[in-house]
């Protein structure tokens, strides 16, 4: 049995067979002509689905994400919210419509489908389930964790029971059945976006990124060598190489850098970056990358209690820095494809300035979607915010179209407006790990004094410091990402026939698949088999739905064998 998210086509699926069980079998809801149930909660709702061998359907349970509307639930249908014994907040999850098809019951399916539910929630910062559960079902609920709260609600012949609970008591009962769940567990493909039991029960996975090449090279470093039979599309590093200054001084120093201690609070480094940015010092603190500054940043200035305003689709790290490092309230402002991922500027500007939030993150160019806000929207936006409001813009790809995009002038003049920029990607320095933020003096000094000493190692900061001072060079390499991810659109949309292809503005693009064929999970493995790594974007975020792959812009050369390479394995794929 394999779990996985539903596509479009098998949504349409569900919707024939909850016709099949809620309206024919169980009398919950009148037969329809058309021989299909759906409602408006459709239009928001995840489905979770598990197939056989042959791809059909066997069981699926649905999730209702929350959302700032008075009615967003089922349960509106049936209680006041008032009387609910639970808190309906920004991080409560409504699981409904369990169902397992009658071949299929007094097995383990429903059980699995529970757990999955659990795991969606839990990826996405929520922290209750609720529901209301049928009334044959209640030890199996009950089993699972839910506590039943004896409130029913009628519907057709079906009388259900208001049921939820924390996802602090259902890890405590998986924790308590885990040998049973792990079993099962073992007989089923989990295609699922997230892990289906964690490393820790204390500690959270980290965030899933790319970088699966790396298990084809191998993670101990004995056969680099590999590195030549691989194409890491699946990460966003440079396809060119660093600066040749910052190669020659590494080549020339290399025994002393590693075994010499660095500059105990990056002096020169800041010094480079200040010249080369034209922020004073007192406004800069670096790191070992930007997820360092982060997870600094970040856990100083937000608790549990704390809100956070974050688009959807964003970088993952920020979603899982907030909702299971930190614990805070996350409010996603939901992006959509068919306005071209666009942010709405007006009603960003409405929120930020009406001192709901802690702090808010905007990526400039957008990464994943690669989209790009004027700059001019952004300073607006960061007029408005409101004082208690931080204004955090993650500016890693921004040097691919251009320095007069950027933010960071405007961060010595504007309260709660920070920039972080990695130096790892548009200087090809991802191996060094290298990133500052700029941001108000009184506030950098705070991250400096939570800051330890040689923050960022020798050979990175050697290294940045002469990419810093090799403008012209990098100019060149950026100026050629345009024309090299032109050409291979071009290509992918020549060869790979179906597909759709979107260029973003830096160094990737998005490839669509058609929703009625196999899905990016299905592509990457078999890409990854050959050696080719791509991004299935679905772990990311439910709104790239189970079809979007990420590509990576590479040299001439390797793009060809992208192209070649696709063109040889998706007719291919069941």
């Amino acid at each position: 049995m394999r779990l996985s998210l539903a596509t479009p086509t098998q949504r349409e699926e569900i919707y024939r067979l909850r016709h099949e069980v809620y309206a024919l079998e169980l009398g919950q809801h009148a037969p329809h002509d058309e021989e299909r149930l759906t409602d408006a909660l459709d239009s928001g709702n995840v489905y979770l689905i598990a197939t056989d061998v042959c791809g059909m359907i066997q069981g699926f349970v649905s999730l209702t994400p929350p959302t700032r509307k008075q009615s967003c639930y089922s349960l509106d249908k049936y209680f006041d919210r008032a009387a609910l014994p639970f808190p309906v907040d920004s991080r409560l999850w409504e699981v409904r419509l369990l169902t397992v098809l009658p071949q299929k019951r007094g097995g383990s399916l429903a059980m699995l489908l529970m757990l999955a539910a659990l795991r969606h929630v839990e990826a996405e910062g929520g922290t209750r389930i609720a529901g209301i559960g049928r009334d044959a079902l209640k030890p199996f609920y009950e089993a699972a964790g839910l506590c039943f709260h004896g409130l029913e609600a009628h519907s057709g012949a079906v009388t259900y029971e208001l049921m939820s609970a924390t996802l602090a008591e259902l890890n405590a009962r998986a924790e308590t059945i885990q040998v049973l769940l792990k079993r099962l567990l073992r007989g089923c493909d989990w295609a699922l976006p997230y892990a289906a039991w964690p490393t820790s029960a204390s500690a959270p996975a980290p965030c899933y990124h790319g970088g699966a090449f790396f298990e084809a090279i191998g993670t101990d470093f004995s056969h680099l060598e590999r590195r030549h039979d691989v194409i890491n599309a699946d990460v966003l590093d440079a396809w060119f190489d660093p600066a040749p200054e910052a190669l020659a001084a590494l080549r020339e120093q290399l025994p002393w850098l590693l075994k010499t201690s660095p500059p105990t609070q990056c002096e020169g480094l800041v010094s480079a970056i200040s010249v080369a940015r034209g922020v004073p010092e007192s406004n800069l603190v670096v790191g070992a990358g930007s997820s360092d500054l982060i997870f600094r940043a970040f856990t100083h200035w937000l608790t549990p209690h704390s809100r956070v305003l974050l688009p959807d689709p964003a970088y993952g790290e920020y979603a899982h820095v907030l909702a299971h490092v930190i614990g805070c309230t996350v409010e996603r402002l939901p992006l959509a494809r068919e306005n071209r991922w666009q942010l709405n500027s007006d009603l960003l500007a409405q929120k930020v300035a009406s001192g709901h939030y802690d702090l808010c993150i905007l990526i400039h160019p957008s990464n994943p979607t690669g989209t790009l806000t004027p700059r001019t929207e952004l300073a607006k936006i960061a007029q408005v915010a409101h004082s208690k409001t931080r204004l955090w813009i993650d500016e890693a790809y921004v040097d691919y179209v251009g320095t007069e995009h950027s933010l960071e002038p405007l961060v010595m003049a504007r309260s709660g407006l920070f920039v972080c920029k990695s130096l790892s990607k548009v200087y090809a320095l991802s191996g060094a790990r290298a990133a500052y933020l700029a941001g108000p003096e009184a506030e950098i000094a705070a991250l400096r004094r939570r800051t330890p000493p040689w923050a960022v190692s020798l050979p990175a900061q050697v290294a940045a410091v002469h990419a810093l001072a090799a403008n012209d060079y990098y100019q060149k390499c950026w100026t050629q990402t345009h024309a090299l991810r032109t050409a291979l659109a071009a290509q992918l949309r020549a060869a790979v026939l179906g597909c759709e292809v979107e260029e973003s503005v830096a160094n990737w693009l998005m490839l669509y698949l058609p929703t009625a064929g196999p899905s990016a999970a299905q592509l990457c493995a078999a890409c990854a088999a050959r050696g080719l790594f791509l991004r299935d974007l679905s772990p990311t975020t439910t709104r790239f739905g189970t079809h979007a792959v990420r590509i990576a812009v590479k040299d001439a050369a390797t793009n060809q064998r992208i192209v070649a390479q696709l063109t040889e394995i998706f007719p291919h794929l069941p």
